[in-house]
């Protein structure tokens, strides 16, 4: 039916074959794609076979209006970014956040971010710090975590309302938990990736750095054979665009794949393996340029943060 790999210390099944995956779980997840899916014909027949066997199920993945009306005669979870949304008139200004922040961050979409991000603050809370995550993903409030708000994505407020709204919310989370060191996942490509590929262009990046700048950033690219200028190209950039510096890049799991057979000219991805990124890492030899998909990454990763913000003047170490 399918086949077993070993994942973040466990093993995950992977199979081409819905129904009969449906034996063995209990829980059904529903998330967006990286394909077009035909919503009637995989999307809502996934509903009712989930149902029919008598499984539980959450969904994360957007769903319009007409196709949530489709779906509601189904019980599931639907889970969405968060609604909080403060009061903002056009007077009001960002307000400083006090708390060290720490930006994950990624050149295009899909590069691991959402594990780097949650990863990160757990490994943070395993040392004993009280550290708040931001995630740029909606999955996370399944888990307990703040997602980031949903009016970022609402074409009818003002890009300066979203701005000033935005600091208002980290501001609020901010006073409410009173952490040590807050995490934040900034949602799509930071900046454009070529005139073909714009990414909508980093607008969401460059209203997260106007509502605050980070203390720590980190950005995750595709795992691709790039050369060190391609990395300092990128900084070089980021911080003219966003006023944002670059602490440590990471290589994602996954490479870049422009063979469109469409013409949309979308972007493909291919899954690469640890020994891979690996041997590209060593191939590159750029010091900032690390492998944050494993725990291994991660516990060094938080090292090398926690030494550069135990040094400012914003120190997370009491």
């Amino acid at each position: 039916m399918g086949e077993d790999y070993k994942c973040s210390g466990g093993m995950v099944r992977v199979s081409h074959d819905f129904e009969a995956g449906l034996d063995d779980c209990s829980v059904v997840w529903m998330v967006d794609s990286w394909n077009e899916l035909e919503f009637h014909r995989f999307i809502e027949p996934s509903f009712r076979l989930a149902t029919d066997k008598g499984k539980r199920i959450v969904c994360s993945r957007d769903l319009s209006t007409e196709e949530k009306a489709l779906v509601s005669k189904y019980d599931f979870i639907y889970v969405e970014y968060s609604s909080f949304k403060p009061k903002v008139s056009l007077d009001d200004r960002v307000q400083e956040v006090r708390t060290p922040v720490i930006y994950v961050m990624s050149s295009t979409e899909n590069c691991n971010q959402f594990y780097i991000e949650s990863a990160i603050c757990a490994e943070l809370r395993d040392r004993g710090y009280e550290a708040l995550l931001i995630s740029s993903r909606k999955e996370s409030a399944a888990f307990g975590q703040y997602s980031i708000p949903n009016f970022m994505f609402n074409k009818d407020c003002s890009e300066n309302e979203k701005v000033v709204a935005l600091n208002y919310y980290i501001r609020y989370l901010e006073m409410k938990n009173n952490p040590e060191v807050i995490v934040i996942g900034v949602p799509g490509a930071a900046i454009p990736y070529s005139s073909n590929y714009s990414s909508d262009f980093g607008i969401l990046a460059y209203e997260f750095s106007e509502a605050v700048k980070p203390d720590y950033t980190i950005l995750s690219s595709p795992c691709m054979p790039y050369d060190i200028g391609y990395y300092e190209g990128i900084e070089e950039t980021i911080h003219s665009r966003l006023g944002v510096r670059i602490d440590t890049h990471s290589l994602s799991r996954f490479a870049l794949d422009f063979n469109d057979p469409s013409g949309k000219k979308s972007i493909g991805y291919l899954s690469v393996g640890e020994c891979y990124i690996r041997d590209m890492i060593k191939q590159i030899k750029y010091n900032k340029l690390f492998d944050l998909s494993n725990k291994c990454g991660i516990t060094s990763e938080v090292d090398r943060l926690i030494s550069k913000l135990s040094n400012a003047a914003t120190s997370i170490i009491t």
